[in-house]
């Protein structure tokens, strides 16, 4: 069976919302359900994530990979700076094969204080990652294009405006789907709390 190891921050970490709302990696695994589909999402950092690459992420041997940093660590105070930033996503993606990595933008913020301040400092993130894709020539998913698309549909948010929603998942699992060559095949939500 292929492995598939989704990586990342917090809104890549929970298999499920708090009202048992699938989230990115059990949409995915409900729609590859010949796949092995691991759940490696946790550190707010890509600093953090490269800590911990070698256990999360290689030790599975992977067929394929999501990265998915940015909007988390953007919002802290405490978060790589670009430079930091752009060498961390390349130091994963130069540990695997190129054709293998699907990177994700980060997503913006809908409802925050500092909504504008912190959207133009995620949009640097956003431009970091598509430069890592265009250098090694992994595949990329740019969710802040995306969202910005969407934008007027404040549903592919939860209410903290950082967290998305089910739709806003089901959006990312259909273009993971798509750059992994699979057709969109949803089984029923099925509420796990």
């Amino acid at each position: 069976m292929p492995v598939l190891v989704c990586f990342g921050d917090c809104l890549t970490a929970r298999e499920v919302d708090d009202n048992g709302n699938e989230r990115l990696t059990s949409r995915i695994r409900g729609a590859l359900d010949e796949w092995i589909v691991i759940n490696a999402g946790s550190s707010p950092t890509s600093r953090d994530g490269v800590s911990r690459f070698q256990s999360d992420v290689l030790s599975y041997q992977p067929d394929y990979v999501t990265i998915f940093f940015g909007t988390q660590e953007a919002c802290l105070d405490y978060g790589s700076d670009l430079s930091e930033f752009e060498r961390n996503i390349g130091y994963m993606v130069n540990n695997l094969p190129p054709e293998r990595v699907i990177l994700i933008s980060p997503s913006p913020v809908m409802n925050e204080d500092n909504t504008k301040l912190t959207n133009r400092k995620i949009e640097g993130y956003a431009e970091r990652i598509k430069h890592v894709a265009e250098k090694f020539g992994t595949r990329h998913i740019d969710l802040w294009q995306l969202i910005h698309e969407h934008r007027r549909n404040n549903s592919l948010y939860e209410k903290d405006g950082v967290q998305l929603s089910g739709k806003g998942y089901k959006l990312i699992t259909k273009e993971v789907l798509q750059s992994l060559g699979r057709k969109r095949r949803f089984k029923p939500n099925i509420k796990l709390f």
